[in-house]
Parts: structure tokens; C-alpha cells; sequence
């Protein structure tokens, strides 16, 4: 080979050798600057997420490695944040329980107290004062069961366990809860359901709910009244319908009478802590129904219980 054409192929060569080595630099530093700018990202959103932000913006629409990254975190950061909101609202839940238990308790210890000075002044009527402190004795032991049992179910230590129970054998257990109630004021109980009408539901915990709306009935209803029991398939329910004679419920006051609590200033004559109806509720809505109420004034009420007939998906496997 020429020398001419040597130093040509050599010239090649090295020009050749220094456009790759500027390429191999040029690639690390583009390497370089992606990392940085990677881990600054990475770091910025660690730091968003461990503060608390609910406003992070994600970049998972970019076919990146940072973008596919960034995927799982936000699928990670989601499952951070539920778990935080639902420990807020169980503390939340929580301090509601504690402040109605302290606020409901007062009442009957104050009157126990009361009724203790009374005696001490007033020897002669001793046995009057003892009689009372004993109905409020009875009703402070009835708050604090069912506070507990509120408490419980609202916390999820009692677990409501659904399952394929007839409707007739649920309806009697709870008409047994209140026939020596119903008897004394001489109301009339009817009933109305198939015997081998099904549905899903907890039989202990039912029987509590539809007692409930019963006990009501019985104590809101004048003396030689009437109860209709009536239950029914429909769609995708069993409907228990209670119907009843009573003093009825004023219609603005219906969106509240499931509270917690919660009682008209109309039934102050009437015995209860307005417990009953709220307990019902969230027994029939952890079955995966729901209540009905339907009321007139001065002409009675309807509550429908509707159970579910079939299994739901969230109670299978």
C-alpha cells in the first residue's frame, strides 16, 4: 500500500476512533444527567409521600423507567393512604363512642346521687328513693350493654356472619322478645310469611334488629292496637314489612331517627336511650341490606327490613 493511502486509512481509523469515544462520553453523560434527574424525582415524590401529601402528581403516563416505576409507587402510596384514613376514622370512631358513653352515663348517676341525698334527708320515704335508684341502676346496666354491643359493632370485633336461615323462625324468635309487652297493653300481633321463605342473614344479630323495630312499635302503639308482620320475596330481597298503629313520627324528624342517640322531644315520656333503631341499621347494613321508614303523625309507622335473598359476591369464597 502506498503512503499516502496508509496515512489516509489511518486518519480514518483515528477520526473514526475519536467520533465513538465522543459518543461513549456523550452517552454516559446523558446517562449520568437521566440518573440524576431520576433519583431527584424519586426522592422529591419519597419526600411528598412520607409528608402526607394527597396531592402528588405521578408521572405513570411516560413509557419510562421511571414511568413504569412510578406506577407502583402511586399503587403502593394508595394503599399507605387507606390504611391511614381508615386508622384516622377509627380513632375518630372512637372518641365519638367515648364522648356519647361520658355524656349518657351522667343522667343516671346524677339522679342516683339525688335520690341517695333524698333518703339520707327524707328517712321516712327511704323505700320511695330505693325504688327509683334502682329503675335508674337497671337503666344505666341497659346503656351500658347495648353501648358495648354498639361499640363492638362499630369497631369490628363482632364479626356478623350471614347465612341461608328461614325468615318464619327469625320473626318468631323476635315476636317472643316483646309478646309480654304486646300482652300487657293488649296488642294484637299478626303475622304473614311462608314457611320456607329464605334469606341471608345472622340469626342472633337479626333477631336484635327486627326486636328492636318491634319493641318500638309496642311502646309508641295505645293499648288494644295492632302489629302486622309481613314478609316477602322481591327482586333481589327478602322485605320484612312492620306495621304498626302507633303515634307515628313527624315526617322532618325521619332522616334522623337512625342516629345514634337520637330521640324526638316528643317521646320523652316513652323509656329508651335512642340506641335501638341506629343498632338495627348497622346490624342489617352488615348483611348487606338496608331499612326502610315510612311514618304519619297520629296514624302509625312502617319499617321494612329488607335481607338479602341470595348470596352477594362479598360474602362468597
Amino acid at each position: 500500500m502506498r503512503p499516502g493511502m496508509e496515512l489516509i486509512v489511518a486518519g480514518t481509523l483515528l477520526g473514526a476512533a475519536l467520533i465513538m469515544l465522543l459518543l461513549a462520553v456523550l452517552a454516559m453523560l446523558l446517562t449520568r444527567k437521566n440518573l440524576t434527574e431520576y433519583s431527584r424525582k424519586l426522592s422529591y415524590t419519597l419526600d411528598r409521600m412520607i409528608s402526607g401529601d394527597k396531592e402528588i402528581a405521578f408521572e405513570e403516563e411516560k413509557e419510562t423507567l421511571i414511568g413504569r416505576i412510578q406506577v407502583k409507587m402511586r399503587q403502593v402510596y394508595e394503599i399507605m393512604q387507606a390504611q391511614a384514613d381508615q386508622r384516622w376514622e377509627e380513632k375518630k370512631q372512637m372518641e365519638e363512642i367515648v364522648s356519647d358513653i361520658s355524656h349518657q352515663v351522667k343522667t343516671p348517676i346524677a339522679n342516683l346521687r339525688m335520690y341517695h341525698e333524698l333518703a339520707a334527708q327524707e328517712p321516712e320515704k327511704a323505700g320511695e328513693f330505693m325504688e327509683a335508684e334502682e329503675r335508674q341502676i337497671d337503666k344505666l346496666e341497659f346503656l351500658m350493654k347495648t353501648m358495648i354491643k354498639m361499640s363492638r359493632l362499630e369497631t369490628g370485633l363482632i364479626e356478623v356472619k350471614p347465612l341461608k336461615n328461614k325468615v318464619y323462625d327469625l320473626i318468631f324468635q323476635a315476636v317472643c322478645t316483646i309478646a309480654l309487652k304486646a300482652e300487657k297493653k293488649e296488642i294484637d300481633i299478626e303475622v304473614e310469611c311462608s314457611e320456607n321463605l329464605e334469606a341471608l342473614f345472622d340469626r342472633k344479630w337479626t333477631v336484635e334488629a327486627l326486636a328492636n323495630i318491634l319493641d318500638n312499635a309496642v311502646k309508641y302503639s295505645g293499648k288494644g292496637s295492632r302489629i302486622r308482620i309481613r314478609a316477602d320475596r322481591t327482586d333481589y330481597f327478602v322485605r320484612i314489612r312492620v306495621e304498626d298503629e302507633g303515634r307515628g313520627i313527624r315526617e322532618d324528624n325521619l332522616p334522623n331517627i337512625f342516629k345514634r342517640f337520637y330521640r324526638e322531644k316528643e317521646s320523652n315520656d316513652v323509656e329508651g336511650v335512642g340506641i335501638g333503631l341506629y343498632l338495627t341499621r348497622q346490624i342489617i347494613m352488615q348483611e348487606k341490606g338496608f331499612v326502610e321508614a315510612l311514618s304519619r303523625q297520629g296514624i302509625g309507622s312502617v319499617f321494612s327490613l329488607h335481607l338479602p335473598a341470595d348470596v352477594p359476591e362479598t360474602f362468597e369464597g
